[in-house]
C-alpha cells in the first residue's frame, strides 16, 4: 500500500507533465503557421486545449482506474441520479446564472469584440472544463483507489493543480509580450500556483461534498469571470 500510494502521485505528476507537453507542441506547430497576433494565439490555446483536453477523455474514459463510473452498475447509477435530482436542478439555474454573467462581462469590456469572446470562451469554458475533469474526475478517482482519507485528495489534487501552472509559462510569456507587458513570467507563475492551490481546495472540498465535477465546473467558471473583471 505505500508503495501504491507514492507511486499514484508520481503516476499523476506524470501525466500532468505529459498533458501539458503534448499542450507546448500543439501550441508551438500553430504558433509557427499563423502570425503572432493576441487574436491568433486566443484560437491556438483553443485548438490547443480542445484537442488535448478531448484525446485526454478518450485516453482516460476507458480505464476504470480514472473513471468509476464504468464500475457501477446500471441499478446504482439510476439510483444515484434519482438522489441527485436537486443537485441537477441546482447545476441548471447555476448554469443559466454563470452564463448570463459571461455575456454580460464580456459586453462590460470594450464589447462583444472577437478577442473578448475568445478570451471569454477559452477563461471560462474550455479551460474549466479541462482542468476539472482533470483534476478533480480523473485524477480524483485514480488517487482514491490507494487514499482512503478524502482530506488527503483534496490536499494532494490541490497542490497538484498548483504546480500544474508552471506548465503554462509559454503562454503567461507569450501573453506578456503580446500585451507588452513588463510584468516578469516567474513572478505571474507564483501567483497563479498560489491561486491555483487555493481553488483546488475549494474546489475539493465542493468535490467531495456533493460528487460531481460539474459544479466545480461551473464554481471555477464563476471564479474566472470575477477574476477577468477585477483584472
Amino acid at each position: 500500500m505505500k508503495y501504491s500510494y507514492k507511486k499514484c502521485i508520481i503516476d499523476s505528476i506524470l501525466l500532468m507533465f505529459i498533458v501539458q507537453i503534448l499542450r507546448m507542441i500543439l501550441n508551438y506547430i500553430l504558433l509557427s503557421q499563423f502570425e503572432f497576433t493576441l487574436e491568433n494565439f486566443n484560437i491556438i490555446n483553443l485548438i490547443s486545449f480542445t484537442l488535448v483536453g478531448l484525446s485526454l477523455i478518450l485516453f482516460l474514459n476507458d480505464n476504470s482506474l480514472y473513471n468509476k463510473i464504468r464500475n457501477r452498475k446500471i441499478t446504482e447509477a439510476f439510483k444515484e441520479n434519482k438522489n441527485n435530482l436537486l443537485i441537477k436542478k441546482f447545476k441548471l439555474i447555476f448554469f443559466i446564472v454563470v452564463l448570463s454573467l459571461a455575456i454580460v462581462s464580456t459586453y462590460c469590456r470594450e464589447g462583444y469584440l472577437f478577442f473578448n469572446i475568445t478570451m471569454m470562451i477559452l477563461s471560462v469554458l474550455i479551460v474549466p472544463v479541462f482542468e476539472e475533469l482533470f483534476f478533480r474526475e480523473y485524477l480524483w478517482n485514480y488517487l482514491s483507489n490507494f487514499i482512503r482519507s478524502k482530506s488527503k485528495i483534496i490536499c494532494i489534487t490541490s497542490i497538484l493543480s498548483g504546480i500544474y501552472n508552471i506548465g503554462y509559462m509559454d503562454v503567461i510569456r507569450n501573453y506578456i509580450i503580446l500585451y507588452n507587458n513588463s510584468s516578469y513570467t516567474f513572478e505571474v507563475i507564483i501567483s497563479k500556483i498560489m491561486i491555483g492551490t487555493v481553488f483546488g481546495i475549494i474546489l475539493g472540498i465542493v468535490k467531495s461534498r456533493f460528487k460531481d465535477v460539474g459544479l466545480c465546473v461551473l464554481l471555477r467558471s464563476l471564479f474566472a469571470i470575477f477574476i477577468r473583471q477585477i483584472i
